[in-house]
């Protein structure tokens, strides 16, 4: 048994915002249909405070370029001419800012 998903294409993932919009298409047929009894069935979604969040998210980093390009010509200049220089305390900072903001790993 095979079932096609709608709404996916390929090389980008389905939003969020795609997927309740199908869920509210779907209520909308379940909420028309009558069930046994003669009385309206009615299915419900909820969307979570995190789905919700993640769907600004997606939609405030869609504007944003994946590459700066100011500042990649800024580096390849300083490169260029010999006065780049290495912070090895920015990147450990850097480093260590970006391991508190993973996730803890559980204890087995």
């Amino acid at each position: 048994m095979s079932g096609k998903i709608s709404g996916v294409t390929n090389g980008q993932p389905a939003s969020a915002t795609a997927a309740a919009s199908n869920a509210g298409q779907q209520r909308a047929v379940a909420n028309a249909s009558a069930a046994p009894g003669g009385t309206t069935a009615t299915d419900s979604v909820q969307i979570t405070d995190t789905a919700s969040y993640l769907v600004t998210a997606e939609q405030a980093l869609s504007d944003v370029p994946v590459v700066n390009a100011g500042r990649v010509a800024e580096i390849s200049d300083s490169l260029a001419a010999g006065t780049y220089e290495i912070s090895p305390q920015r990147i450990a900072n850097q480093l260590l800012q970006f391991e508190r903001l993973l996730p803890e790993e559980s204890a087995e």
